[in-house]
């Protein structure tokens, strides 16, 4: 295994615009970006915590091992776009496929998903989606339309993609988020300026419990918008759950979030380094207190910064 390989990339060209585009051009092999962003038109102090995706609500994230996300469906019956589902299977591999909707019929997916984090509207010019374009695992919507528990994803009339801020680390991968971005918007005149939202970014690993690894205040007569650039981007393990989330508001407003993050297919890096960040492999969490890449180079578990 070519333990020094990303260190030599990283060493060369990290922080650097011919690396960053060369990644965005598919240049350097087993290297990719994700831009996830999302939205929450409306929170309330009786509906918080929320995550922050347009369908609202706290996001339901399904059991390892299973892959209940099979179906597609639209509330307008004229909805019939090629649509593109990306999302993992069941073992948590990348999969995008492309699906026809037929209405307000159900739909079924090639693969069946383990996650959805992505839908797009692949139609022409004038082939906007009508209604609101669903992905679930409601057997037997009404006129299209699943019940509420059972909805993952949508595509919101005139948006033609998904807006969620989530994500989970594709197993084979490695993540690096290098930058975070929270915003609020609430009506209302000098008496709006004391209103704030507290966030939470979280992350879980495979099988675990959500964790906050920030918490922020955006405050309408201050710091509406967040920014996080990092000076060093957490290390995410595959399979790993990312969520944007609004733990309280003062009063009803909307919000956005966004993060990115950089994508390293763990052949590119060594034994020990996946061993000391918890990598998952073969449906294994393993873990270790002192540990050797090929180098016989030590890591302790101490001196890795995961997310």
């Amino acid at each position: 295994m070519p333990s020094r390989y990303i260190e030599d990339q990283f060493s060369k060209m990290i922080g650097t615009k011919d690396f960053n585009l060369s990644v965005n051009m598919g240049q350097i092999e087993g290297f990719s970006v994700i831009d996830k962003f999302g939205i929450n038109p409306q929170i309330t102090q009786s509906t918080d915590p929320e995550d922050i995706w347009e369908f609202g609500g706290e996001y339901v994230f399904d059991a390892f091992g299973t892959a209940p996300i099979k179906y597609i469906s639209s509330s307008d019956a004229s909805d019939t776009q090629l649509i593109t589902v990306s999302g993992l299977d069941v073992n948590g591999y990348l999969v995008v496929q492309e699906v026809i909707a037929n209405g307000q019929n159900n739909v079924v997916l090639q693969t069946p998903l383990w996650r959805v984090f992505r839908m797009e509207n692949e139609s022409d010019e004038g082939g906007d989606i009508a209604g609101i374009l669903y992905c679930h695992t409601d057997p037997t919507p009404t006129n299209g339309v699943p019940a509420d528990s059972s909805v993952r994803a949508i595509i919101d009339n005139g948006h033609n993609q998904t807006l969620m801020a989530m994500y989970t680390i594709p197993r084979g991968m490695v993540g690096y988020l290098y930058r975070g971005e929270l915003g609020i918007k609430v009506s209302g005149g000098t008496s709006a300026l004391a209103d704030y939202a507290h966030f939470h970014y979280e992350s879980r690993r495979c099988g675990k419990i959500f964790k906050i690894k920030k918490a922020i205040d955006c405050i309408v007569g201050g710091s509406s918008v967040y920014q996080d650039p990092r000076s060093f981007p957490d290390v995410i393990p595959a399979l790993t759950d990312i969520r944007l989330r609004v733990q309280e508001v003062s009063t009803t407003m909307g919000v956005w979030g966004a993060f990115d993050i950089l994508l390293v297919d763990e052949k590119h890096l060594s034994d020990g380094f996946l061993q000391a960040i918890g990598q998952c492999g073969d449906l294994e969490r393993v873990t270790y207190n002192v540990l050797y890449d090929t180098d016989n180079v030590v890591y302790g578990t101490d001196n890795v910064i995961v997310a």
